[in-house]
């Protein structure tokens, strides 16, 4: 979906909106305090979905674009923000960092407030900054790298970064009674500091690591890394890995090495539908993975939402924590009462929950009506709560457990 943008250029809007921002500012502890205030502007609010719709990782990204229509729609249903619709409007990222610094470009010249993306961590770290600094708040749902943590006071994320789940997953590793692993991981940004953490938890865990892979994503030919994890005899494998790069690297693994699948981990990320990239998909039998989600009765409800807006969905990574997004930026612009950026990101802790003692609610529509009672809020969303530390970083998640089957479908571990 792609929505014209309107004729007013963001550009000139930012300048006026420089020059308002400590009255903005101002406006807001007024706003945080009462539950809400009076708009500043007569204008919508206009969020863009800053995702890709082209290259590698479209057809991954399609559950985080569905999320964002899901939650423009309850949006709008409910009232929208300052009594008007959410303007929305779907720009493509690309899934290229390089193409993604100039399909930017395009974002700041529109009216947007509100960013929702990038879907990589490595894309973030590209265009965050210059986002942000054209003072448009940046919320992404799947940036998981600690490499981001700090980056800009108007960037912030729904999703976990990876110290989380590189810590659960050392848990599980030990837990299931291994005491040496071996790691193939993305070399890039976002693959690094993953891997600085699953070494670190490892450690902490009393696991040895004994091999330590990474690979380039233009490369073809993994078998290299996937020769010397095997030589290195561990019992187990961990993957820190897009699901694009990883479907050679475990046919090479298990199919042509013989490495037992149940000993395969899985990383958020590598998570995925491996039927085009998988010769055998029993290779995939009994690896394991945690992917932050909803809990499984609200998750299967959300995914059946999902369905009614692209019934061609298969796989939901990352949708509900990319809808949780949404709607927590336009609750804060709620709570702002303008359009400001830095109106916006100020009021963001409050309506997490992080700061303030407001009422919990679970929906747009619930949350808006405490607002419109006078009220304040504190928002718990599909992934349950969220609370943006000092850094704007979720310090907790739901996370779920999956473990596939012989037939290459995952399911999650009661």
């Amino acid at each position: 979906m792609h929505l014209e943008p309107t004729t007013r250029t963001r550009r000139g809007t930012r300048a006026l909106a420089a020059a308002a921002s400590a009255a903005a500012l101002a406006l807001t502890v007024t706003a945080c305090s009462t539950g809400g205030s009076e708009p500043t502007s007569d204008e919508p609010l206009t969020i863009v979905g800053f995702l890709p719709q082209t290259g590698a990782q479209a057809s991954a990204v399609q559950p985080l674009l569905a999320g964002v229509q899901l939650a423009i729609d309850d949006i709008n249903a409910a009232g929208g923000v300052f009594g008007q619709d959410v303007v929305y409007e779907a720009q493509d990222s690309t899934s290229d960092n390089d193409t993604a610094a100039a399909a930017a470009e395009t974002v700041l010249n529109s009216d947007a407030s509100i960013v929702i993306g990038t879907y990589g961590s490595g894309m973030a770290a590209a265009v965050a900054p210059t986002i942000t600094e054209a003072g448009i708040v940046q919320v992404s749902g799947s940036n998981t790298s600690s490499a981001l943590t700090g980056i800009s006071p108007l960037y912030f994320r729904t999703a976990p970064t990876d110290a989380l789940e590189s810590a659960r997953i050392a848990d599980l590793v030990a837990g299931d009674g291994h005491t040496t692993v071996g790691i193939i991981w993305q070399n890039d940004a976002w693959g690094a500091a993953f891997e600085e953490g699953m070494v670190s938890n490892f450690e902490a865990a009393g696991l040895e690591v004994l091999a330590n892979e990474s690979f380039n994503t233009e490369e073809t030919d993994y078998s290299a890394q996937v020769n010397a994890v095997v030589a290195a005899e561990p019992d187990a494998v961990v993957f820190l890995s897009y699901a694009v790069y990883s479907g050679a690297m475990v046919e090479q693994l298990v199919g042509t090495n013989g490495f037992p699948s149940a000993n395969v981990y899985f990383s958020s990320s590598t998570l995925g539908d491996y039927t085009d990239s998988v010769s055998d998909l029993s290779f995939l039998e009994g690896v394991q993975a945690f992917q932050p989600g909803a809990d499984v009765d609200t998750q299967a409800e959300y995914e059946a939402r999902l369905l009614e807006i692209d019934p061609e969905l298969t796989a939901f990574a990352y949708s509900a924590s990319t809808y949780d997004a949404t709607i927590v930026a336009a609750l804060a612009a709620q709570v702002a009462g303008s359009t400001d950026g830095e109106a916006i990101a100020a009021a963001m802790p409050e309506v997490s929950g992080s700061t303030g003692d407001g009422e919990t609610c679970t929906t747009y529509a619930d949350c808006l009506a405490i607002l419109e009672d006078g009220g304040s809020i504190d928002y718990d969303g599909l992934t349950g709560s969220i609370e943006f530390d000092d850094n704007n970083d979720v310090g907790a998640t739901n996370y779920l457990h999956f473990v596939y089957a012989a037939d290459g479908t995952f399911a999650v571990v009661e």
